[in-house]
């Protein structure tokens, strides 16, 4: 265990460093204020994590909770910002028209699945039972499913079938590790298993949570806001 709380100190002196040039790299290139503000969060929410990381064991369950949480949002921060800085985020997007519901998942889906990932957080640490998270698990898949099966399915948005695929398979893989950590929890299963599998859903759990994120900016990239959505506006 000490060679693993080790890795985990020089690990995150590492992405300490590569945020502050990220950053820097951030600010020397882009013109996008918007862009150079997430920088900004993604290096506080790194400042953050350093100085809760640097307190002394053992942590009180609120410290661990919220390092745990603050790591997976600092994971989508960075997400975001390298798919907003690729070549083919500048190329302007041929957009399609969408339903008003399709643009409703787009919006909810990604506060659904932090819930989600905030009550793992929570259960992992012992301050909550696993009934709400099974629900949450639940409701998330319909959202996801809802927002990614049409279009995968939908032959007006090819340039986003491959992005919702990938989400799709994500979250699937994520889902089935949580429902084998479930089923596992009442076999007699040896813990370095179960501590190897729960570290994994943990980090898959911040892949979603990223891919949710992305997939949502996606969608309102590539898909027009529906008419209703315009018409509500005005």
């Amino acid at each position: 265990m000490y060679s693993v709380g080790q890795s985990h100190i020089w690990l995150g002196a590492a992405i300490a460093v590569l945020t502050i040039g990220l950053v820097i790299c951030i600010h020397a290139a882009e013109e996008r204020k918007w862009l150079r503000h997430m920088g900004w969060i993604a290096l506080a929410a790194m400042t953050v994590q350093v100085l809760l990381g640097l307190r002394p064991l053992p942590q009180p369950p609120a410290i661990r909770i919220v390092h745990a949480f603050i790591g997976q949002l600092f994971f989508t921060l960075t997400g975001v910002i390298a798919v907003c800085t690729t070549a083919g985020w500048k190329r302007k997007p041929e957009r399609a028209e969408c339903a008003s519901w399709l643009w409703f998942l787009a919006n909810c889906t990604p506060a659904m699945v932090l819930v989600q990932v905030a009550l793992g957080t929570l259960f992992r640490h012992g301050a909550l039972g696993v009934a709400l998270h099974l629900l949450g698990a639940f409701l998330v898949a319909m959202f996801i499913s809802g927002l990614t099966l049409p279009v995968i399915y939908g032959p007006e948005d090819s340039a986003l079938r491959p992005a919702a695929q990938a989400f799709l398979a994500i979250a699937s893989v994520q889902v089935f590790l949580g429902l084998a950590l479930f089923t596992m929890s009442s076999m007699d299963i040896d813990p370095q298993v179960m501590i190897v599998m729960t570290m994994i859903h943990a980090a898959m759990g911040a892949l979603t949570l990223a891919a949710t994120v992305i997939m949502s900016l996606l969608i309102r990239r590539h898909i027009g806001v529906p008419e209703r959505v315009h018409e509500s506006r005005e």
